[in-house]
């Protein structure tokens, strides 16, 4: 009998115990430890690496944010990484903000010598200057668009852009990272300029443009290089400020460059003002409307008919207090076939045969979310109403009805205790949302809130959903979510629990309480 070979490979045995693991469970335990801790880990020898690589690049690569600053050529080596070009799918740009101003420590302190203000302690006011003007220059000669072009067209798996003037809460960290998600950039500005940039506070001054140009830089990236987004957000924490009509001007001869890409669009998130126009320098606005202007956010709607999210909150005193409510009013009364002209700031509503037909504007739509508008009950009824093919999640914070002094709630009717009861039981009747949620909404009478005061929108205490609000005690936020039926009764419920606060007010319909009652009636 001849020799026997033996074909038993003995398993290599790693110095380390640590290479044992399979590499599934190297990389789960890797999870657990903090951002140092894993770099560290992937230091120590080729293999380790290698196991942590694909899920490393994912968690910090497939999100990125950057300022505005010459740090954008780190978006652009991220571009040229064979693998790690492929893992970013949403690109954050942070609305970062540095003015030479920002070096100074308030107009009432004066040095005694030189008579001049001074500069806050620790800050580097040449310095600041140095990258001021470097972010200025990048905005205002266009270098910001053509960058971003640049890195577009490199990375294929970029969905989403997102626009955010302040550090972001991360949704989800590993132990010991840091809490707030802030821009590449700004460690090195703070170390330089001295001015911290890494907190959660918006940076963005009132008449400042920069965010406008900025938005419209990265839309025209992307669609000079072909890109076919999901998803644009721009959220804008600072008080009264969103963008103004300027950036989302599309002149005649660029709108065909841009249509395939709008036309992908599923999610619009925006922050919007309703008050600034196109008028102005880069770093000073106007603060209104020329008798001639519309607001071009419709024009851009215009162009985005696959849209599937759509979340507008309006910021500031507003020329147009309806927000977008008005405009969809108008694209109802389009679809029933009647000729809209629409108001001037909402721009010229006419169906054109070369344009997409109105019963196809928005008909996708799934989710509307509306903040800070405040529009008459019938306009309110026909947006809706208009979208109740399509509409399955709505949220309306801070949304006020305007009554007219015709509605039947001001003649006492009890059948229209007030306003929102009969919305309510509209949207019942011809809606099929599977969410909704209200937060601090409002309402205007023409005899009792003038001068832009509102009456207070509360909720008698319910079983259903999950309501809140502030510590006075009254509920003012609700929310639910189930199927269709489920809400159709939730919005019922909402209809009956609905009361409007004013004590001068409550004599006239039992829709309306005084704040002691209020109070008392949650007690119970």
């Amino acid at each position: 009998m001849g020799d026997t070979h033996n074909t038993h490979v003995t398993p290599k045995i790693y110095a380390s115990p640590l290479l044992w693991l399979p590499c599934e469970l190297l990389v789960h335990t890797a999870s657990y430890i903090s951002p140092d801790d894993l770099f560290r880990l992937r230091l120590t020898c080729r293999r380790v690496e290698n196991f942590l690589f694909a899920s490393f690049s994912e968690e910090f690569f497939s999100n990125r944010r950057f300022m505005v600053t010459e740090c954008l050529r780190c978006l652009l080596n991220i571009s040229r990484h064979a693998h790690l070009s492929k893992c970013l799918s949403k690109l954050t740009i942070g609305l970062d903000r540095l003015l030479s101003s920002d070096a100074l420590q308030g107009a009432g302190l004066r040095d005694g010598h030189r008579n001049r203000p001074h500069v806050k302690r620790g800050v580097e006011p040449h310095k600041l200057e140095e990258f001021a003007g470097e972010q200025n220059w990048l905005v205002s000669s266009g270098q910001v668009q053509l960058l971003l072009g640049e890195a577009l067209d490199k990375l294929p798996n970029v969905v989403e852009i997102s626009l955010q003037d302040a550090s972001e809460i991360r949704k989800s960290s590993r132990p010991g990272s840091r809490e707030l998600l802030v821009s590449y950039g700004t460690a090195a500005a703070y170390r330089q300029t001295g001015i911290d940039l890494l907190g959660d506070e918006a940076r963005l001054h009132s008449q400042d443009r920069f965010a406008d140009v900025v938005f419209s830089a990265a839309l025209l990236a992307a669609a000079r290089t072909g890109k076919q987004l999901r998803a644009v957000t721009v959220n804008m924490q600072k008080q009264n400020m969103g963008l103004s009509s300027s950036a989302f001007l599309l002149p005649k001869s660029y709108v065909e460059s841009f249509r395939p890409a709008l036309q992908a669009l599923h999610s619009l998130d925006l922050s919007v003002s309703f008050t600034h126009s196109a008028v102005g320098s880069l770093v000073n606005g106007s603060l209104g409307f020329l008798h001639w202007q519309h607001h071009h956010l419709f024009s851009l709607l215009e162009h985005t008919p696959n849209l599937v999210i759509l979340r507008v909150r309006s910021k500031g005193q507003s020329f147009l207090e309806d927000g977008i409510i008005g405009w969809l009013a108008c694209l109802a009364d389009l679809s029933s076939g009647k000729q809209v002209l629409g108001s001037r700031l909402h721009g010229p509503l006419h169906a054109n045969p070369n344009d997409i037909t109105p019963t196809q504007r928005l008909g996708a739509l799934r989710e509307l979310g509306l903040g800070n508008m405040t529009a008459p009950t019938a306009s309110i009824s026909k947006a809706l109403l208009n979208l109740a093919g399509s509409l399955r999640h709505m949220h309306l914070d801070v949304v006020v009805v305007s009554v007219a002094r015709d509605d039947d709630e001001l003649d006492n009717n009890p059948r229209s205790p007030n306003a929102w009861t009969s919305i309510f039981r509209e949207m019942s009747e011809s809606l099929n949302l599977e969410e909704f949620r209200v937060c601090s909404l409002g309402h205007q009478t023409p005899s009792c809130s003038s001068n832009g005061n509102r009456h207070q929108v509360a909720f008698l205490k319910s079983r259903l959903g999950a309501q809140s609000g502030p510590h006075n005690g009254l509920l003012n936020v609700w929310s639910y979510a189930g199927d269709v039926l489920a809400v159709k009764n939730f919005l019922l419920e909402a209809a009956e629990k609905t009361v409007i606060i004013c004590t001068s007010c409550k004599e006239r319909n039992i829709g309306y309480r005084s704040f002691e009652d209020m109070i008392e009636e949650q007690g119970e």
